[in-house]
């Protein structure tokens, strides 16, 4: 059997898969401060933020610079998927309001203008309840919106703000608020 490179694999290697992401996503945070990679950080600390804080079912276990980096983490990761309607509509949309002020925390300003801009099409505030903002959406979203979120996308894609430095950089700063228990939010 050979890699992409011609190269001969090794029975080992075939033997045991590896699944980066999952072991990632799984790490513990005395782990997660040794990686080197910021996107392997990035990806480790935002699983292990979803696990502290139950996948934001219980929020407030999560110190408020953990919550910055949590709330920036579910907008980039559903945004990415499947564009802003996908983020109001799924859980990760309970924060919305809130992750305009996460993202300017970490200075990423231009981002936090495109969510700005973003929950202004949709022409109604958007409510932090998953259940009561689906259905709100299902009432307000027209062909006409859905367009201008579209647009709204693509200025995200275009990334005008270096989420991973930022994000790095802000975790770095507030390393003393990552903590394994949950911490007092003022």
């Amino acid at each position: 059997m050979f890699n992409l490179f011609g190269k001969k694999k090794t029975e080992e290697k075939k033997k045991k898969p590896v699944n980066i992401v999952k072991d990632l996503l799984n790490a513990d945070l005395e782990t997660i401060w040794r990686i080197e990679d910021k996107n392997h950080f990035l990806i480790a600390m935002d699983g292990w933020l979803s696990r502290k804080c139950q996948f934001g079912e219980d929020i407030e276990k999560l110190s408020d610079a953990e919550k910055v980096i949590y709330f920036n983490g579910q907008l980039e990761a559903e945004v990415n998927n499947g564009g802003f309607s996908q983020y109001f509509y799924n859980s990760s949309g309970n924060f919305a309001n809130r992750t305009v002020d996460s993202l300017t925390a970490v200075g990423a300003a231009q981002v936090a203008e495109i969510l700005k801009k973003a929950l202004q099409a949709v022409g109604v505030n958007l409510p932090e309840n998953w259940s009561e903002r689906q259905e709100l959406l299902n009432q307000v979203l027209t062909e006409d919106i859905e367009a201008k979120l579209n647009e709204f996308d693509s200025e995200f894609y275009l990334y005008p703000d270096n989420l991973e430095e930022l994000n790095c950089g802000y975790i770095i700063a507030n390393k003393s608020q990552f903590t394994e228990t949950a911490e007092s939010s003022s």
